[in-house]
């Protein structure tokens, strides 16, 4: 079983942050993952780590993601799970890596949660954040043993946090990308619209009658 990795309380060490990518690397393996050189980044990267005098949550918190992609083997989806694990301790893909490997190991990523109350969760078909965060709320947390009400609320608290993180996360980088595109549409406004050539006798005006698009541009046969 992959034991679930403490998330630092000040900030990852190097060496912390390599071992999140060497169990990621473990993760991709075990999931069949079909290119050998995906799972080669992440354990080359992992070793680049160790050997790192530099503390990549300085580098980070004076450079951001692009500093992060400066490090030898670290391009951008590496360092995307770096900064994601630097400023909320998890990753996504390690996540979704854990759940699919093995529920119970993802649920301990969650403080509070240990080996047997995880086992018990998975037994009672909690085997996702999300799951554990319903289950927190309607009465069946409450239900396993182990679950009083003091743990049962910092568990809501811890769950919280985490999922309001991953929200905006996800907010964020949809907004990006909507940036971008408006970006792409500024300039393709700008850009000047060709003439017709009025020797061109397929030109169609844009104002043309479907019946007059279809006559000189019949649709293809099916």
């Amino acid at each position: 079983m992959l034991h679930a990795l403490p998330r630092p309380s000040i900030g990852p060490t190097n060496v912390e942050l390599a071992d999140i990518l060497g169990q990621m690397a473990e993760l991709l393996t075990r999931s069949g993952e079909p290119n050998p050189y995906r799972v080669q980044a992440y354990l080359q990267a992992a070793a680049m780590l160790r050997d790192l005098d530099t503390p990549v949550v300085e580098i980070y918190g004076t450079g951001g993601r692009d500093a992060l992609t400066e490090l030898p083997g670290i391009g951008v989806n590496l360092a995307s799970h770096l900064a994601d694990y630097i400023e909320r301790g998890r990753v996504g893909l390690r996540d979704r890596l854990l759940a699919s490997d093995d529920p119970a190991a993802l649920l301990m990523t969650v403080p509070g949660i240990g080996e047997s109350l995880a086992r018990s969760l998975v037994e009672a078909g909690i085997r996702s954040l999300t799951s554990l965060e319903r289950a927190s709320h309607d009465g069946r947390l409450a239900e396993i043993a182990g679950f009083g009400p003091r743990r049962l609320e910092a568990i809501r608290l811890q769950l919280n946090s985490i999922l309001n993180k991953s929200a905006r996360r996800r907010e964020r980088r949809v907004r990006r990308q909507m940036a971008r595109l408006s970006s792409i549409r500024r300039r393709e406004d700008d850009l000047p619209t060709p003439e017709a050539d009025a020797s061109d006798e397929t030109a169609v005006p844009e104002t043309a009658p479907l019946a007059t698009i279809y006559t000189l541009f019949p649709p293809a046969a099916a």
